[in-house]
């Protein structure tokens, strides 16, 4: 009887072992999703690298290579993003490459909203991105995605 109750005590705790010795994701880099510009790893976003991923992404979008982007070439790009992510609904971010309503954007508009954002989130104005600076500017994005959506405003009476 006591072996039995010492057998099982063993096997509770290993198994509760096991529940705790489960890994954690990774925390993501302070920089969030932006430290992907972050293309010599040095943990700082260069006025260069924005605008090298600004013109990677616009080249992405330009399917048809005619120097511009249609409303439809940005709405199949935010799709195929949604789908690499695994989907789902929700607003849509545009991805800083949205020129508004139904107009076409040029590369020049989107190498100039990509210089514009690096100076408006360079601070302390260095030419330089650090973890600092971004996690400033994460508030500025507003809400993303379904956790931070606000909950909807009571209605009026």
């Amino acid at each position: 009887m006591i072996s039995m109750r010492f057998g099982l005590a063993i096997a509770s705790g290993l198994l509760a072992t096991g529940a705790v010795a489960q890994t954690m994701p990774p925390a993501p880099p302070p920089g969030g999703g932006m430290m992907r510009l972050d293309a010599d790893h040095d943990g700082v976003i260069t006025r260069a690298e924005m605008i090298a991923e600004a013109e990677a992404r616009f080249a992405a979008m330009d399917t048809n290579k005619d120097g511009k982007v249609t409303p439809e070439e940005r709405d199949a790009a935010r799709e195929a993003m949604r789908a690499q992510r695994g989907g789902g609904e929700g607003p849509s971010g545009g991805g800083g490459m949205r020129a508004g309503g139904d107009r076409e954007m040029t590369r020049a508009d989107a190498l100039d909203r990509a210089a514009k954002r690096f100076d408006r989130l360079d601070a302390n104005h260095d030419g330089k991105l650090d973890a600092t600076e971004l996690a400033a500017a994460r508030p500025m994005r507003g809400p993303r995605g379904s956790g931070d959506m606000p909950p909807p405003a009571p209605p009026a009476q």
